[in-house]
């Protein structure tokens, strides 16, 4: 009987990617190739991005050991804070320590063995106290974190904590259920991000003007605008789509127009 085949990790199946990074010496038909692997309808690895976000924001039923979720951690610490619904927290140190270990979890299992590291680091090298490390642990929250701007959000700064203040139970666990989306939202990107860098790079312009047109007019979709005018990572999103079978977003926000083909009567002889 075969062995089963072991799944690959969410750091294997970006690091597939990367191999492909045209920094590493690979063509632009190769690159394609793989960038059409990613986008590819049937391929899992997005799903497989956002489930893993997920888990790690929420826990994963089964593997808690693994995966406890940041959410999970941080409702605890908030539970042992607060008894009723209604009861406030006014104690600052407390929010912080609700947050703080929300971060860490969530940070241990993003950047793993690196964020133990990155944090001595800073403790010895930097000599940074407590609030600072705290403050830097927010920092590093930010590159999952982010506003509709794509602006990092410091969830431990002060002005952030000021705005808990005195909220209750309740609302709390609102706020952190709200944070958890949005940090599960931002992971997912990043994680999508760091597998597609580098697959296509601004010198593939014309490369890949010229390898998409004829194929965005085999799917019947057309532009007044030349696919040369756009930047390559603009024409990358493009196609991207195309091979998502977004067109509607393709039509109806980027401008493009479905091509009607009428059939031609065959000639009398």
């Amino acid at each position: 009987m075969a062995d089963k085949k072991k799944a690959k990790s969410i750091d294997e199946i970006v690091s597939d990617y990367q191999k492909f990074h045209h920094k590493a010496g690979k063509g632009f038909k190769e690159r394609i190739k793989k960038f059409e692997e990613f986008n590819d309808p049937e391929n899992i690895h997005a799903q497989q991005f956002a489930h893993h976000a997920h888990y790690t924001v929420f826990g994963k039923p089964g593997k808690e050991k693994e995966y406890p979720g940041a959410y999970n951690e941080a409702y605890k610490k908030l539970d042992k804070h607060l008894e009723d619904d209604a009861d406030k927290l006014e104690d600052e140190d407390k929010l912080a320590e609700i947050l703080e270990t929300y971060t860490d979890t969530f940070l241990q299992k993003a950047m793993g063995d690196k964020y133990k590291k990155t944090m001595e680091h800073a403790g010895k090298e930097g000599k940074l106290n407590k609030k600072e490390l705290r403050q830097f642990k927010g920092q590093l929250m930010g590159m999952f974190y982010k506003d509709e701007k794509g602006n990092p959000i410091n969830i431990l700064d002060d002005e952030n904590l000021k705005e808990l203040k005195g909220k209750k139970k309740l609302d709390l666990i609102e706020e952190l259920r709200d944070l958890s989306e949005g940090v599960k939202k931002g992971y997912t990107s990043f994680l999508q991000q760091k597998a597609m860098e580098g697959l296509i790079s601004e010198d593939d312009r014309l490369d890949l003007a010229e390898y998409i047109t004829p194929v965005f007019q085999e799917r019947g979709l057309k532009h007044k605008n030349l696919h040369i005018t756009r930047t390559a990572q603009e024409q990358a999103l493009h196609y991207q789509l195309l091979l998502k079978g977004a067109n509607n977003v393709l039509v109806e926000k980027l401008g493009y127009k479905t091509l009607k083909y009428e059939k031609k009567e065959e000639k009398k002889k």
